[in-house]
């Protein structure tokens, strides 16, 4: 006589919730007002950066060397960028600063340098940049991988990814098990993702190029805040900041002492000046 199994217990709405919401785990992006607006980029999804290209360069930058910074496989790759301005950039996001910076400047070569040779970081650029990203995830795929210069289901980024047709942004991320992270300069590529609840990311200037609005749509909730520019762009990131990162983990790019960061990034340095949460917001991102 077969006993009967104990049913499985229902869960209730508000674990549901507290799953779908808080449990999942995210990666930190490498700049605090960034991070107080999404709350870090979720993985196995996908998330939408929409911003003017040299701002757009220096958020997935930073996002590459900060999250293979904590340990985690990285791949960027862009046909806006050449590879070698690609690396550059990487390279000064590590400290959170524009890819200028770093050719106005070698004192901090060395210290790059060791630290570019140890990550898991891949870097793709130019016109041959999707077929390489291609390659790349048919031999390893990483845990966060950037594609820059999104401009919607084109063929070559779609066929990278092994997409038959049109890149299915919530199921291709789940299949890898990555992050995905995709930044374009027009709205027009994600506006159709807002009611599908992908994270979008949007970061537009004010006209005199003094501030620029950041702000986060996730499909229920607006979140902005308004960050100062230095010379047009982000500011870095001040020693000692609050940045999501995962526990236990120290990031490789924090070993420099607070002292030297600060004074390499002083020239570009500024405050967030607001910080604005909305909850319940039912309308597009501005």
């Amino acid at each position: 006589m077969s006993i009967p199994h104990e049913p499985e217990p229902v869960p209730s709405i508000s674990e549901l919730r507290s799953w779908f919401t808080r449990s999942r785990p995210r990666i930190g992006t490498g700049w605090p007002a960034l991070d107080a607006v999404t709350e870090g980029i979720p993985i196995a999804e996908t998330t939408a950066v929409h911003a003017p290209q040299s701002l757009r360069l220096q958020i997935l930058a930073r996002m590459a060397a900060w999250g293979a910074g904590e340990g985690l496989s990285v791949v960027i790759a862009s046909r806006a960028v050449t590879t070698q301005e690609l690396w550059l950039a990487v390279g000064a996001g590590g400290l959170g600063l524009p890819p200028r910076a770093l050719l106005e400047t070698s004192a901090h070569d060395t210290w790059i340098d060791d630290r570019l040779r140890v990550l898991d970081l891949r870097v793709m650029g130019g016109s041959s940049a999707p077929e390489k990203l291609a390659d790349a995830l048919a031999h390893r795929v990483p845990s966060l991988v950037i594609v820059d210069d999104y401009l919607g289901n084109e063929y070559d980024w779609v066929d990278a990814f092994g997409s038959p047709a049109e890149l299915d942004v919530h199921a291709k991320p789940r299949q890898l098990g990555a992050a995905l992270v995709l930044g374009g300069g027009s709205m027009e590529s994600f506006s159709s993702w807002l009611d599908r609840g992908v994270l979008t990311i949007c970061v537009v200037p004010d006209g005199d190029g003094s501030r620029t609005r950041i702000t986060c749509y996730d499909g229920q909730t607006r979140r902005n805040e308004v960050v100062l520019l230095r010379d047009g762009y982000l500011e870095p990131p001040a020693p000692g900041a609050p940045m999501l990162r995962r526990p236990g983990v120290t990031n490789i790019w924090q070993e420099r002492t607070e002292q030297d960061i600060s004074s390499f990034a002083r020239a570009l340095g500024a405050d967030a000046t607001e910080l604005v949460w909305e909850q319940g917001f039912d309308a597009g991102v501005d």
